[in-house]
């Protein structure tokens, strides 16, 4: 038959419960933590995410560190500038500070999937703070990504896109 738990005190289950609550809501943290840093990276590794076809009447496509344009707007070839490997390339100062604020956004957010790791060697509660630290830190640098990329003043490559 079944091993039945007693217990002395109500308190008991209310630890019980706490400890197996706090592991689910552990295991559901570090699934949303790789889901986020999925996010952040495909946002920083993606070239142009605004833009038209050639069809439109702004023909072109903007990201964080890339722009496209199209020469003519009678199948013309695309002429596409910027680079993550040369920051002096990215449009303007304002894209080239977003453009580091979310690669250090990445690098945060990879940080924390790796400092999971401390699992095995700490408390968990030392743990959480750890990586809820390094998290907050990471939404910060987005915010600051967030405000650097919606106040900047458009440049004549992102104007045209967005008509």
């Amino acid at each position: 038959m079944g091993s039945k738990v007693e217990y002395v005190e109500s308190s008991h289950i209310y630890a019980t419960n706490y400890v197996r609550n706090s592991k689910a809501i552990g295991v559901l943290w570090g699934i949303f933590t790789i889901c986020y840093a999925i996010i952040v990276v495909v946002a920083f590794v993606t070239p142009e995410w605004i833009g038209d076809t050639l069809e439109s009447e702004y023909p072109g496509r903007f990201g964080l560190w890339a722009r496209c344009y199209f020469r003519s707007s009678s199948g013309g070839s695309e002429d596409c500038q910027g680079s993550l490997d040369d920051l002096s390339t990215v449009s303007s100062p304002a894209f080239r500070a977003a453009t580091v604020f979310v690669g250090l956004s990445v690098i945060l957010a990879l940080l924390v999937i790796c400092s999971m790791l401390l699992f095995f060697f700490f408390q968990s509660t030392t743990v959480f703070h750890i990586c809820g630290w390094i998290q907050v830190t990471s939404g910060r640098a987005d915010f600051v990504f967030f405000l650097d990329f919606k106040l900047s003043p458009c440049t004549e490559y992102s104007r045209f896109p967005l008509g």
